[in-house]
């Protein structure tokens, strides 16, 4: 299944910041990009599931049984979602036991990161549900995935684990690390600290997975970890590198024609990046880079400032950087940071008479309308850029509450299904397609083998490895991105539900890009034809095949199913 359905942004960000045995008919595992360093324990063994879109690829789907749940028409289980996981056929046997840390012949053991109270969170207080209503969330949707998936004899034990330090204590998150490695003896940490890479570099060192762990991990920080290292987005140096191929097919060598200043309008554009970084840092080359790797496409040069996420300090910080902003002539900044920064970085630009034009890169949900209504409104009204999440739907169509009510026969508790969900579908693709013969190596090599799904405007494209985004092989995904505009006229409801005044448009419909993709031609930028700021349905290209109720499950035993 896909992660990205979606979303309660704000408690998005904060929880982000915060049987029988089997032998199935196997196939032969891919070439697959292995760590850098060396291969981790398991990088070699019995050939890989096979799936049934592969079969069907050879004309050998009529050779397996591939059970009573798998629907023929789409490959995948029958799930009522587009992301629903690939079919493989039922299998019998042995399924070797204990094959990797955390592993048995009857169970998965995975850490559920619960952060501390405090930091992030306290910055948008009521965003988030109780730490126990959180986890019963992620209890139910493993006891649904353990029903639905074929783990080859295995169920997931999901074991809380609450977490020492702060998002930054490097020392904390290290110590945490080994506790669930060491004394939880894990196969996978789901979540992690958010704002330091000790937990899921010590996490790869102990040779146990970490996904959907910290905000800021660069594609550099999956290659040394891989392949223990799993993102439920796209890191921000992948977006940012997206934003440009978008810079440069629209932007570069014309005027800042959607700057808020009427000079900046008939000046080529300059181009600016603000940026998070992190302790010790990770993105200081990053607007060298970029202009080196876009230079022979016409972008010349590139101004950077970086700030650290540290709350109290967020104001002056801004102040400062508007300031440069101002001084260094750039008619253009692109953001790629935290979605609090916004709120005091329009403040103090607007504060200093600076209106440029502002572009949205989509790191950390600043590409929610629910964050971008705290930014000064005469800032972001010239706001436009890309996103990797797809037009929103009301909160009852997105996909953790479509699947909870299809499993359950109602609501899901809390406000955090839908942050819940994906890092736990990721999990559980991953334990499906490695086969009996569990180990990291594996549960790579079948994600890597994950048949890519999605592409359209309310379904992002989910695709892992050599089909998943540049650079590759991918550990994270969506591999696709829209683009969007702010307008602070528009009126109705943002990601969560609430009424109000300011939404992002979306072009064209919300048409996506292929991550490699450089869009040239007319787009549709700060133009309400053709632009949509939702959909009350998903349209027919992302609607989810009508599947009935699981055998089993509490809504086909309820009265009247």
């Amino acid at each position: 299944m896909g992660p990205v359905r979606r979303f309660g942004p704000v408690a998005l960000v904060v929880v982000a910041l915060v049987a029988a045995g089997t032998v199935a008919t196997l196939r032969s595992a891919p070439p697959a990009g292995g760590p850098v360093g060396g291969s981790p324990p398991g990088a070699s063994g019995p050939p890989l599931p096979m799936t049934y879109q592969q079969a069907a690829s050879e004309g050998r789907q009529r050779d397996e049984n591939w059970g009573s749940g798998c629907d023929t028409r789409t490959g995948r289980l029958k799930v009522p979602t587009i992301y629903a996981p690939p079919c493989v056929p039922v299998s019998s046997g042995s399924n070797g036991g204990a094959t990797s840390s955390g592993v048995t012949g009857s169970t998965v053991t995975v850490a559920y990161y619960l952060p501390p109270p405090g930091g992030l969170t306290s910055a948008l207080p009521g965003a988030t549900d109780p730490p126990a209503v959180t986890l019963a969330i992620a209890q139910a949707f493993v006891g649904m995935l353990n029903r639905i998936v074929p783990l080859w004899g295995r169920r997931v034990v999901l074991v809380p684990f609450d977490g020492t330090g702060g998002s930054t204590d490097a020392v904390a998150a290290r110590a945490d690390a080994v506790t669930v490695a060491q004394g939880l003896h894990a196969f996978a940490s789901i979540g992690g600290p958010a704002q330091t890479t000790a937990y899921q570099d010590e996490l790869a060192r102990q040779h146990v997975l970490c996904i959907g762990c910290g905000l800021g991990a660069t594609y550099a920080d999956e290659q040394q970890d891989a392949p223990y290292l799993w993102g439920v987005l796209p890191t921000p140096d992948t977006l940012l590198t997206e934003a440009f191929d978008f810079i440069v097919g629209q932007l570069v060598g014309k005027d800042a024609i959607y700057a808020g200043e009427a000079s900046m309008r008939t000046r080529t554009r300059r181009f600016a990046v603000v940026y998070y970084e992190q302790d010790p840092p990770a993105y200081g080359a990053l607007g060298t880079s970029l202009t080196k790797k876009f230079a022979p496409l016409g972008l010349r040069s590139v101004d950077t400032e970086s700030y650290l996420l540290d709350l109290p300090e967020l104001p002056s910080e801004a102040a400062t950087i508007a300031a440069h902003l101002k001084r260094s002539g750039a008619t253009t900044v692109v953001f790629a940071g935290d979605p609090l920064m916004p709120i005091y970085l329009t403040r103090a630009a607007a504060a200093i008479g600076y209106f440029p034009e502002w572009i949205v890169t989509g790191t950390v949900f600043t590409d929610t309308s629910t964050l971008a209504r705290y930014y000064d409104q005469r800032e972001w009204s010239h706001a436009f850029g890309i996103s990797s999440l797809p037009v929103p739907l009301p909160p009852s169509e997105t996909e953790a509450q479509t699947l909870f009510r299809w499993y359950y026969g109602t609501a899901p508790p809390g406000k955090t299904a839908s942050t819940v969900l994906p890092p736990i579908q990721l999990l559980f693709d991953g334990l499906e397609l490695a086969g009996p013969d569990l180990s990291p190596a594996r549960f790579r090599d079948g994600m890597f083998d994950l048949p890519p799904a999605g592409g359209g405007p309310t379904a992002p494209l989910i695709a892992y490895g050599n089909h998943g985004a540049e650079p590759r092989p991918s550990y994270s995904s969506p591999a696709d991105y829209t683009v969007l505009w702010w307008d602070p006229t528009a009126k109705g409801p943002d990601e969560e539900g609430v009424e109000g005044t300011g939404l992002y448009r979306y072009a064209d419909g919300g048409k996506r890009y292929s991550s490699t993709v450089i869009p040239r031609g007319t787009i549709g930028l700060h133009q309400t034809a053709g632009s949509v700021t939702s959909y009350s349905t998903p349209p027919t290209t992302d609607r989810a095949p009508s599947e009935p109720a699981w055998p089993g499950s509490p809504a086909a035993r309820a009265p009247g199913t």
